[in-house]
């Protein structure tokens, strides 16, 4: 399939979400294609494609028409040549780790702006992905709470994934990535860069506090703001078939990958591109 052809964009939801097809990705991108595709990313948050066959260099091609590609590892100082994919292989030894809402390493002075996941084993029934728009979380609180909201910081750490970590590459490495490691402190309310609209900032299990609160104090607001994600109004689910190809925006959404096809494999294939400080409200 050549990529001269006119592609189709069919939204999933109201919220966000959307199927692209009439594209062999594969095939390089032209400026005008690439182009089309940031756009509909802009308005849908989140792409689809099915029947995407892609090696890890097509896959890594494809991203890098939207950044540079970021490392996979959360050891910033790291060599330059450092693994820019991420598999995650669930299995009956190794349950799912992913069934809680996040956006990826958002624990660093500049985390990833879009992310490109390739399905490489699907199970049979089960392993489907949400994914909340932060845009319609924002939205959804009082213009007093959100007045509230943009003056306030949340601190990051690694969260859940320092356990993970540990079990994928051992102690030695994650002692390693300790050294250096500082966390970071953002703001809770982000200012899109492209589309200038401010998204509810949720991290998921790496938001340590907000900052400056006493801990039952934070507990409490972000007890309230963590299931405004909950809500399906804000959501999207997918169901995956093998080769399908997911892209989104780090910036503006959460995803949570459900576990409910354990003990089944599951496979997939992950990079990262573009990075930035987040911006707040007038900052």
């Amino acid at each position: 399939m050549a990529n001269d052809v006119t592609i189709r964009v069919e939204p999933l939801t109201g919220a966000l979400g959307a199927i692209v097809d009439g594209l062999d990705l594969r095939v390089p991108l032209g400026i005008g294609r690439r182009d089309e595709i940031r756009d509909a990313l802009m308005r849908h948050l989140v792409l689809f494609f099915r029947d995407q066959d892609l090696s890890e260099d097509e896959q890594l091609e494809f991203a890098s028409n939207f950044g540079p590609p970021v490392s996979a590892s959360v050891n910033t100082v790291e060599a330059s040549d450092a693994p820019v994919f991420v598999t995650l292989s669930d299995s009956a030894a190794d349950p799912p780790k992913s069934d809680r809402w996040h956006t990826d390493v958002p624990f660093v002075a500049t985390p990833p702006d879009i992310a490109v996941l390739s399905m490489q084993v699907a199970p049979a029934v089960g392993g489907d992905t949400l994914w909340a728009s932060l845009y319609a979380a924002y939205e959804a609180l009082s213009p007093t709470m959100q007045e509230l909201m943009s003056r306030l910081d949340v601190d990051l750490d690694l969260g859940t994934s320092a356990a993970t970590i540990r079990e994928m590459y051992g102690e030695a490495y994650f002692q390693e990535v300790m050294s250096h490691f500082q966390g970071a402190r953002h703001p809770i309310v982000r200012i899109h860069p492209v589309t200038r609209r401010p998204a509810l900032y949720l991290c998921g299990s790496f938001m340590r506090g907000i900052a400056g609160m006493h801990p039952h104090e934070s507990d409490v607001l972000l007890g309230y703001l963590r299931p405004l994600l909950d809500n399906p109004n804000v959501q999207c689910r997918w169901r995956w078939r093998q080769f399908d190809l997911a892209m989104w925006d780090e910036r503006c959404t959460n995803h949570r990958g459900l576990s409910d096809h354990y003990p089944s494999d599951r496979v997939v294939r992950r990079c990262l591109v573009g990075h930035g400080a987040p911006v707040g409200v007038g900052r």
